[in-house]
């Protein structure tokens, strides 16, 4: 397995595999590969350094799309998206593309997971909390 720094040229791929990750019974997520496509960039054009993809036998098994800022006096990374292939899940892919941000660094990240899903469980055995001082919240602005 390689973990590469995510380039243009994967984004097709990856949004290929997030559609099939996210059509899975866990998400039952209906995602056009257009869609995916500009999801995906999008995140991809805010901050590459943040995006990597992993690559077994010249197929994109996972990726990872970040990025980066400024928070007080230190830098925080979000996680937009982390995905790896149902074929290739619990050997070490998530946790390897996981690490692959920060540049070496240890740096505090934050990230959204569905707590219904095995990408929280996943989560909290990588150390992450569930509880914290901020809450999500979401809604509709109406203008």
């Amino acid at each position: 397995m390689n973990i590469v720094p995510c380039s243009i040229e994967h984004i097709n791929n990856s949004a290929s595999l997030l559609t099939q990750v996210y059509a899975e019974p866990e998400y039952k997520e209906n995602w056009k590969h257009s869609d995916a496509c500009n999801y995906i960039k999008r995140f991809y054009e805010i901050d590459p350094s943040g995006c990597f993809v992993a690559i077994i036998n010249y197929e994109l098994v996972g990726a990872i799309f970040s990025y980066s800022y400024p928070w007080q006096s230190e830098t925080l990374v979000y996680i937009q998206e982390l995905f790896v292939s149902i074929n290739h899940r619990n050997k070490g892919i998530a946790k390897s593309l996981l690490n692959s941000v920060g540049n070496g660094k240890n740096v505090r990240a934050w990230l959204v997971a569905n707590e219904n899903t095995s990408a929280s469980g996943f989560y909290e055995k990588m150390g992450f909390k569930k509880d914290s001082p901020y809450k999500f919240n979401y809604g509709t602005i109406n203008t």
